[in-house]
């Protein structure tokens, strides 16, 4: 895999600072396998490392590394992920926790994780209400999660509960149609957040057929729930594409990091319009 069609700054961080061997990823894969097991039960993977997942454990395509690590929780179980967090390392940075990383890279040093409550458990903390939505319907699976370099040898590997990729495409949905309810550099990587989704939907519809009579849809009963939970505008990520100055990355890192060969733009968008047409409809507005 060459980064030579790449932007100077993604071709940095894709085979620089996301390469499987790279010592952020390589904390950061490791410290979400320890939370994960010291917090069982407590936590649900999302973000990055969810959609990671999804992409290469599940679909078959290469998926791309997370640097930050991001989980679903319970108000409840606050001081226990303190606990558990301190522990490990890692400092309270406001509303996340950070863990200085020693890396040969001068661009970032420390791991960030974030939790995202059913309710806040401090005036610090960001709650949504897909959280309880998702405890309360069980939208995630406890799945065996390995972590692969390119020739698919297992680097990492460990037991975690994953959202639902239907409840991880929600909460990325969510970040772009509500963005003053999330901190602002949630979207600071949004040419990543672009490769997420469309790797999680139109993996899923290229795979529809190979999987027919199985359970590997997208469930929109799932989506649709969520919607309810809390309104979001699946276009709002094709809009965050149009105006995006990384948008030929985007398609180079489509095509071939992540394996699709060919970025189909404009199947892409009428995807995610055929889902926002669902969403609404459903809930009984135009």
């Amino acid at each position: 895999m060459k980064g030579s069609k790449l932007s100077d700054d993604i071709s940095l961080e894709v085979y620089d600072l996301r390469s499987h061997n790279n010592e952020v990823i390589r904390e950061s894969i490791d410290a979400m396998f320890k939370i994960t097991e010291e917090l069982k039960g407590k936590v649900i993977l999302i973000g990055g490392w969810s959609v990671y997942y999804w992409v290469d454990n599940v679909l078959g395509y290469n998926g791309v590394p997370s640097i930050d690590i991001d989980f679903l929780s319970r108000a409840e179980s606050f001081e226990k992920i303190r606990e558990v967090m301190k522990n490990l390392g890692f400092q309270s940075a406001g509303f996340r926790f950070a863990k200085p990383v020693k890396s040969s890279l001068i661009i970032r040093e420390d791991v960030k994780v974030d939790f995202l409550f059913d309710k806040k458990p401090s005036h610090l903390s960001f709650d949504t209400p897909f959280a309880s939505s998702i405890f309360r319907n069980r939208y995630y699976s406890e799945v065996h999660f390995e972590f692969r370099d390119f020739n698919g040898n297992t680097i990492a590997e460990g037991d975690v509960d994953v959202a639902f990729p239907e409840a991880v495409l929600a909460l990325k949905f969510d970040i772009y149609t509500n963005a003053g309810d999330y901190p602002d550099d949630k979207r600071d990587k949004h040419w990543k957040d672009v490769i997420d989704v469309y790797s999680l939907l139109m993996g899923f519809y290229k795979k529809r057929d190979a999987w027919r009579g199985g359970d590997f849809y997208l469930r929109k009963d799932v989506l649709r729930e969520l919607y309810r939970a809390k309104s979001y505008r699946p276009t709002s990520v094709y809009e965050i594409l149009k105006g995006s100055q990384y948008r030929e990355d985007i398609r180079v890192m489509l095509a071939d990091y992540v394996g699709f060969k060919v970025f189909e733009e404009r199947l892409f968008e009428r995807k995610l319009k055929e889902l926002e047409d669902a969403l609404k409809n459903a809930d009984g507005s135009q």
